[in-house]
């Protein structure tokens, strides 16, 4: 991944566009926070962050659509301008109604320009080499984890364990410096859409693949998103909200150690085969109940086919191999059986004396 950074005019134009993302890593955590220590409710605090969070991902296709028409710079700095100021007037408004938040949220939203997906688009001019272009987006993708740690740690835990005003205001000053300083780099000013383009109201969404891929990632965002509101909602009865950020911060770190394992991996021979993969193992990991139930399913049928088979074994050979696969599978069976029970009672009954 370094040798993209060493492409010509690629770290400053990078960099900027990471600033320029900053706050998407602090935004809807901050949000919930500060709707919380005005309203006293993590519940109006999800509905706040989830305006923003809707007007983001709805509004976005619609300014990446404009981009490819009138270019990146008008949209980026008209964004940034209204963006920002929304944030702005979420950190200083004091004590409105809810809905009044939630119309602040999605405005913030709404005008946030997609500066992810201008960056992005510059990759195939920037680094036209197969190799260096799969790099590049393996970059993209740590430098999306750095952000959803940086943004909780710096801009949440340590900041917003300050005042969460002025955490907020530093998220409208990244999203107004940060998209400025990207759409003043000659690589965006010069960029323009193919001129074979084919136009369409749908655009990408045409591609069933493209619909598969966004209804997948809309189910780990709606994960993710009760992730956020619930690790604060779990540490404010224990009084140890200031970790908030921390913890979220780490979990990007893990995030951040797979990124660069999948760089290092390379290009995959069959990107789906990968996708469905690593997707059935994080939804597994994040529902080990039924991750557990599944396992011992499949080793309790395992075991029924494996004890069929050895009472028709033809010879002393397939009988032995029979033997050692369904010692091995009953092993493993007992272990989730042990797991299953830790999951289901986490914590040891104390012994009456």
């Amino acid at each position: 991944m370094l040798a993209v950074l060493r492409l010509p005019g690629v770290r400053s134009l990078f960099a900027c566009s990471c600033l320029g993302r900053l706050s998407m890593g602090a935004l809807g955590l901050l949000m919930i926070l500060q709707t919380h220590e005005l309203t006293g409710s993590f519940a109006s605090g999800g509905l706040v962050a989830a305006s923003y969070t809707i007007a983001l991902g709805v509004s976005n296709p619609a300014l990446a659509r404009a981009v490819d028409r009138a270019g990146q710079t008008l949209v980026l700095r008209t964004g940034a301008v209204v963006s920002a100021s929304a944030m702005a007037a979420f950190a200083t408004v004091g004590d409105v109604p809810v809905p009044a938040l939630m119309g602040i949220a999605a405005v913030a939203g709404a005008a946030q320009p997609p500066i992810g997906a201008c960056m992005r688009s510059l990759w195939p001019v920037l680094a036209p080499d197969a190799d260096l272009r799969h790099a590049a987006y393996a970059l993209e993708g740590a430098a999306g984890e750095i952000i959803y740690i940086l943004g909780p740690v710096v801009i949440v835990g340590v900041i917003g364990a300050w005042s969460l005003e002025a955490a907020l205001l530093t998220c409208s000053a990244t999203v107004l410096v940060g998209d400025w300083l990207f759409s003043f780099h000659p690589a965006s000013r010069g960029w323009r859409p193919p001129a074979l383009a084919e136009r369409h109201l749908l655009g990408a969404l045409r591609g069933p693949g493209v619909r598969v891929l966004i209804g997948a990632f809309a189910l780990c965002g709606l994960a993710v998103g009760a992730v956020e509101v619930g690790v604060p909602a779990t540490l404010e009865p224990l009084g140890k909200e200031s970790l908030t950020g921390l913890m979220l911060g780490l979990w990007g770190l893990g995030s951040l150690a797979t990124s660069f394992l999948v760089a290092r991996a390379g290009a995959p021979g069959d990107p789906p085969r990968r996708l469905t993969l690593l997707l059935i193992a994080w939804g597994m990991w994040r529902s080990r109940y039924w991750a557990v139930l599944g396992m011992q399913t499949l080793l309790a049928i395992a075991l029924i086919l494996g004890a069929l088979s050895l009472a028709g074994a033809g010879s002393v050979g397939a009988a032995l191999i029979l033997l050692v696969i369904l010692a091995g599978t009953g092993t493993l069976f007992w272990f989730m059986v042990k797991a299953m029970a830790r999951i289901q009672m986490p914590e040891r009954p104390s012994r009456a004396r």
